[in-house]
C-alpha cells in the first residue's frame, strides 16, 4: 500500500506569515514559538525552517511583507508635487495606519535588531532605518527650502515621529486600564493622527499660527 505525499501548497508561505502576524496582535507581543506559529497555522513547524530558515528568517519576511506597500507610497509621496506641510502630515498618517494594522511592528524590528551581527540587523538598516530617515531629511529640506519649516534636527525628528506614531498600539495596556478603552478602532486612529499632526505640525513650522488648514485622518493613510 502507498500514502500520497502532501505537497507544500503555493499559500503555505503566506499562511505562516499570516498566522505569525495574527499571534503577535493577539498577544500584544512579539514572543511566539515556532510550534505556536505551527499551531496558529495548521501546518508542520519544519515548513518554517523550509520556507524561511529560520524564526529570524521567518521574522524578517513578515517584516518586509508588512512595510512593503507603505514603503511603495511613500515613494510615490516624495516624488510629488505636494507642499512640505502635506506631505509630512500625510507621511505621519501613513505610519499610524501601517501601526494600526501591524502594531507589533516596532517591536520586531527591535527583536530583530538586537542581532546587531546578524543579516536581519543589516536588512533592518537598509530596508527600513535609512529610507525612513531619509525620507524624513527630504521632507524637513524642502520645507524649509518653501520657507515653512525651522531648522530641524532630522535624527531627533526620526525618534520624535517613529516613537510617537508607535506608542499608542504598543501600549494597549495604558489604553485599557488609564482610559477604559479595549480596542483601537479606525475613529481613535484618525482621531490620533490628526491630534499627532497638530503637534507636529506645531514644532516644525516657521510660523505655526499660518499653518495651512488640517487634513483629516480619513486620507491620510494613502502614503507613509
Amino acid at each position: 500500500m502507498t500514502f500520497a505525499v502532501a505537497v507544500p501548497s503555493a499559500s503555505t508561505r503566506e499562511q505562516l506569515l499570516d498566522a505569525t502576524s495574527a499571534l503577535m496582535i493577539e498577544r500584544n507581543s512579539v514572543s511566539v514559538s515556532l510550534s505556536e506559529i505551527a499551531q496558529k497555522s495548521g501546518l508542520n513547524s519544519a515548513l518554517i525552517s523550509y520556507y524561511f530558515g529560520s524564526k529570524a528568517g521567518l521574522f524578517t519576511a513578515l517584516l518586509e511583507r508588512d512595510t512593503c506597500k507603505a514603503f511603495a507610497g511613500l515613494e510615490r509621496l516624495l516624488q510629488s508635487d505636494m507642499g512640505a506641510v502635506d506631505k509630512l502630515r500625510r507621511h505621519v498618517g501613513g505610519i499610524i495606519h501601517t501601526y494600526y494594522r501591524y502594531p507589533y511592528m516596532n517591536r520586531l524590528i527591535g527583536a530583530l535588531a538586537a542581532e546587531t551581527a546578524s543579516d536581519a540587523a543589516r536588512f533592518i538598516s537598509e530596508r527600513f532605518s535609512k529610507p525612513l530617515a531619509e525620507a524624513h531629511r527630504t521632507i524637513l529640506e524642502q520645507g524649509r527650502s518653501e520657507g515653512v519649516f525651522r531648522e530641524i534636527d532630522p535624527m531627533l525628528f526620526y525618534f520624535s515621529l517613529i516613537g510617537a506614531c508607535d506608542h499608542l498600539f504598543h501600549a494597549r495596556h495604558s489604553l485599557k486600564f488609564a482610559f477604559g478603552i479595549d480596542e483601537i478602532d479606525d475613529q481613535l486612529r484618525q482621531r490620533y493622527t490628526d491630534h499627532l499632526c497638530t503637534i507636529l505640525l506645531d514644532s516644525v513650522l516657521a510660523e505655526p499660527a499660518c499653518a495651512a488648514p488640517q487634513s483629516t485622518g480619513r486620507n491620510a493613510h494613502q502614503a507613509a
